[in-house]
């Protein structure tokens, strides 16, 4: 066991030396590997990016094709560095948590994929692979404004919902490498359809793929609002403004969309703070980001929802690495899994 460092049954303590490398030189890369873009970085131990580059992910043209992508933008950080140590990839599905394969991404449509095993035999170092969202949320303990804190809870909505917990410096992952699934709770009983195969899942009714599947349905149904025209009858074309804009103007069906989602997204997210009792809540994603009167409501409702003794101790945030926090938290968890691991070792996180 890597000294600095230790591993508990459902989580991971990185609280310790991260690995090797000097303050300021990069010698890990960070990858996000979304169904929309791939983005990478060289980042040094203390969480700056050396040097970037994306690319669009395009998860139509096949696995293989993806992985190309990511292999060629690995490839070229790797090249300004004077020694490559590990890599980190955040990334979006669940993850295996001994071989590092992708078991299932619904936007990237992939089964089965193993992403870990394909960049160790192409670059010959530790290969760390994690949820993406966990990912962000390590991003955010290791770098954010509140970097080393006890405990923090990151919850992030965007095109779905999901969230990362770090308790006493670890990032929890739950004994099936499945933890911080909160899109898929159930906030309303024998609700809506979700992909997922269940009903009545909290990313339904608090996400821009929930908002879009709603807004279908309603056109089907002849539903009347303002919605459809600024969407021109293309509900893919709906985003969280759209919605906001409407509820504000008094459209009747967006505001039965926006009181959902802050009401059952409070909820949840209540719930969570009262369970785990954290010190840092951080909000973010691109509902957050574009909507901050959703931020507003949402942390007010929780520190009315929550006990006493959980809202005394609680500090609300904004998450503050924006589009990048996968990437460096990635780079994070690589750096301290990777040093001294025998080559070519895949780590799965």
């Amino acid at each position: 066991m890597q000294e600095g460092r230790e591993r508990g049954e459902q989580g991971r303590d990185h609280a310790g030396s991260e690995g090797r490398g000097e303050e300021g030189v990069a010698s890990v890369i960070g990858v996000d590997l979304g169904g929309t873009r791939v983005r990478a970085g060289a980042v040094t131990v203390d969480g700056r990016l050396t040097s970037q580059t994306e690319a669009l992910t395009q998860p139509q043209r096949g696995s293989a094709a993806v992985l190309e992508t990511v292999r060629g933008a690995v490839a070229a950080l790797a090249d300004g560095l004077n020694d490559l140590a590990s890599i980190g990839v955040a990334c979006a599905g669940q993850i295996h948590a001994e071989t590092g394969a992708v078991v299932q991404a619904a936007n990237l449509g992939w089964r089965d994929v193993p992403l870990a095993a394909t960049l160790a035999a192409a670059f010959g170092v530790p290969v760390t692979v994690e949820n993406d969202v966990r990912a962000a949320a390590w991003g955010e303990y290791r770098f954010g404004v509140h970097r080393g804190a006890g405990s923090l809870l990151a919850v992030f909505v965007g095109t779905g919902v999901g969230s990362g917990v770090v308790l006493d410096g670890q990032l929890w992952c739950g004994a099936g490498n499945a933890a911080g699934e909160l899109g898929h709770t159930q906030v309303v009983a024998d609700g809506r359809p979700c992909p997922c195969g269940a009903r009545g899942c909290l990313e339904q009714y608090v996400s821009g793929s929930g908002f879009q599947r709603r807004l279908r349905d309603a056109l089907a149904a002849d539903v009347k609002t303002r919605l459809a025209e600024l969407t021109e009858n293309d509900p893919d074309a709906l985003d969280a403004t759209m919605v906001a804009a409407a509820a504000n103007s008094g459209d009747e069906f967006a505001r039965e969309l926006w009181t959902d989602a802050t009401r059952y997204l409070t909820q949840a997210v209540a719930n969570y703070v009262t369970l785990l009792n954290p010190q840092i809540l951080i909000l973010g994603g691109g509902l957050f980001e574009a909507l901050p009167e959703l931020f507003d409501g949402v942390a007010g409702g929780i520190l009315k929802a929550t006990t006493e003794l959980a809202r005394g101790s609680l500090s609300i945030e904004h998450a503050r690495l924006g589009d990048w926090a996968g990437v460096l938290g990635a780079a994070a968890l690589a750096s301290s899994e990777g040093g001294s691991a025998p080559l070519p070792t895949v780590v799965a996180r």
